[in-house]
């Protein structure tokens, strides 16, 4: 059930590089928020699919974003609620994604395809977050640039990564110039971090300071062999107890504090004023209850995304 009054921000995630935890990261923070009692949708914008398999949600099995995008079901007709991480609803993708633009109108502008649905989910959500494809011409990608107030970057501590964010940093200086004057870089998440490449770590993070004064957060997600096996199960590291107090689901916890202290602060977060986040203001219960309903493996395993 929606709150009395929804926060409504939303958050675009992504890269112009695949491969950079980019899905990882909108499951596991949109999962870290709704733990910290918020009320989050995430939409799987990619053909690919990730965030819905990462969700245990078998491909081609329901209707999504496709047809949010295409018709005018309500959003309540299309969110996935069973068995999500606590907080979280779905909106799935599915390969038939990729066939959009042959689906609608010739006159239709492709920069506001989203636009009357993420109306309604602001309406019922704190939290939307656009999971991406990593292609910067796919009509859902332009149309989460011209339709987000936040974009959210994810890269590994890689050099090659870079070049990912440097093409996302020229989109969303065109976006902001001709469509969204509001869209504003969130932040880089650095994803897969070895903490003993501090070297390279270091020249990286540089990099992103001075693109983006401010914009670095103060956390970064440890390398964990966990994530990717828990992605193939469909799962995130919140939905089973036993992982909660683990390293990276500590540093999740941790970038959705400061994910929250930004947006909830904009104006001083945007003019550099806004003091580094003491305390995190997402945590993990105290004790966590069990998974309700069907166990683990009620969906049938899909495949890592």
């Amino acid at each position: 059930m929606a709150r009395h009054n929804p926060l409504g921000i939303l958050i675009a995630v992504g890269n112009q590089k695949g491969g950079v935890g980019k899905t990882t990261n909108s499951v596991n923070i949109t999962a870290a928020l709704g733990q910290g009692g918020h009320h989050c949708l995430l939409i799987d914008l990619d053909p690919a699919a990730g965030a819905t398999k990462h969700l245990g949600v078998p491909v081609n099995s329901f209707a999504g974003s496709l047809e949010m995008l295409t018709t005018d079901e309500p959003l309540a007709n299309l969110v996935i609620t069973d068995r999500m991480p606590k907080g979280v609803h779905l909106i799935p993708s599915r390969p038939q994604l990729s066939e959009l633009d042959t689906m609608l109108s010739k006159f239709a502008d492709r920069t506001s395809v989203l636009e009357k649905s993420i109306a309604e989910a602001r309406r019922q959500y704190d939290f939307i977050f656009l999971d991406t494809a990593p292609a910067p011409a796919a009509t859902t990608t332009i149309a989460a640039y011209a339709t987000a107030e936040w974009f959210l970057l994810s890269a590994f501590p890689h050099p090659l990564s870079l070049g990912g964010l440097t093409e996302a940093f020229s989109d969303i200086a065109d976006v902001r110039r001709a469509r969204n004057p509001r869209l504003e870089i969130l932040g880089v998440v650095f994803t897969n971090v070895d903490g003993r490449a501090t070297r390279l770590r270091a020249q990286l993070e540089a990099v992103v300071s001075e693109a983006l004064p401010g914009r670095r957060f103060e956390t970064s997600i440890s390398q964990a062999v966990i994530l990717p096996e828990l992605s193939g199960r469909g799962r995130t590291v919140f939905q089973l107890p036993r992982y909660l107090h683990l390293n990276v689901a500590q540093q999740y916890l941790r970038i959705a504090a400061e994910i929250e202290h930004r947006v909830l602060n904009r104006e001083a977060f945007l003019a550099g004023s806004l003091p580094p986040l003491e305390q995190a203001s997402v945590s993990t219960p105290r004790s966590a209850a069990p998974i309700e309903g069907p166990g683990e493996d009620a969906f049938p395993t899909p495949e890592a995304a």
